[in-house]
């Protein structure tokens, strides 16, 4: 093997070590959202609020959400970065999905 192929095998080598270590430290997105039920809308049900705490990404989160004595709704939102995003009113919900959004 020539001492440019070496090198170039060298350099190949460090690049594909580099990306997949960004991408091993990048958190999953799921961590950066959440969903918080804060304030009253009646008796039984909650203000439902969406939060993305992700510095700079757009997080695609696909939420379920249920008043009280309704029935299930699930609907995909994009909250921004360091954004909060009220839904509605709800007695539960849960996130079904989150991935980061490709625009």
């Amino acid at each position: 093997m020539s001492k440019a192929t070496q090198i170039a095998a060298v350099f190949l080598a460090l690049a594909a070590g580099a990306t997949g270590l960004h991408a091993a430290d990048e958190a999953a997105p799921s961590s950066f959202v959440s969903l918080k039920l804060e304030g009253a809308c009646d008796n039984q049900n909650n203000r439902l609020w969406l939060t993305n705490t992700h510095t700079f990404k757009t997080v695609a989160t696909t939420v379920r959400w249920r008043a009280a004595g309704g029935k299930d709704l699930t609907d995909q939102f994009f909250p921004g970065p360091n954004s909060v995003r009220e839904i509605g009113c709800a007695a539960e919900a849960e996130i079904l999905e989150a991935k980061f959004a490709e625009f």
